[in-house]
């Protein structure tokens, strides 16, 4: 059977790689499109920083602002804008994925039965989502480790090299059975 902790430790090896996959990257590679034409890492750790909040309220019953609807980040956009201001440095912008990313699994962690089964809190998600619990593995896995893949693919256009898959080890005092 799944559980939160199966989830959490999948949500910790998916924070682990990407911020594996930027270690070498430069403040002015955050903002390289490959091509011209593909997400650059500034507006991709944007973009999924963007739903961390969206997450936490989701689990807790709290109403928060719709992220596509973000006018730097959101999807509703055809193209990641190119302003640098809008980014801030490299080392800010995976801080803030790296808090964000943690203020989602204690969240989780913390999560009750209650909360779980609930409806989601986002009217657009409410329409087409059972519960918070069925949601959540599509939002934690499916949408932020397709837009970890876009890291890797950037890399890859960039002429990067590939990097070692990071420690896969469960958080300290995770229960693992």
């Amino acid at each position: 059977m799944f559980t939160v902790e199966s989830i959490v430790f999948a949500w910790d090896n998916q924070v682990r790689l990407a911020l594996r996959l930027m270690e070498d990257v430069s403040d002015e590679q955050m903002l390289f499109r490959p091509g011209g034409n593909m997400n650059h890492p500034a507006w991709i750790f944007g973009h999924l920083s963007l739903y961390h909040s969206a997450l936490v309220g989701l689990i807790s019953g709290k109403s928060f602002e719709d992220p596509k609807d973000d006018p730097v980040y959101g999807f509703a956009l055809s193209k990641a804008p190119e302003d640098r201001s809008l980014y801030g440095t490299k080392a800010a912008i995976l801080e803030k994925f790296s808090e964000g990313h943690e203020q989602v699994a204690q969240a989780l962690l913390k999560a009750t039965p209650d909360e779980l089964s609930a409806l989601p809190s986002l009217p657009r998600w409410r329409e087409t989502k059972q519960t918070v619990g069925f949601m959540l593995p599509d939002l934690l896995l499916h949408h932020e480790s397709t837009h970890i893949g876009q890291l890797s693919f950037w890399r890859r256009a960039a002429g990067l090299p590939k990097v070692e898959y990071p420690d896969r080890s469960p958080r300290t005092g995770m229960a693992t059975a």
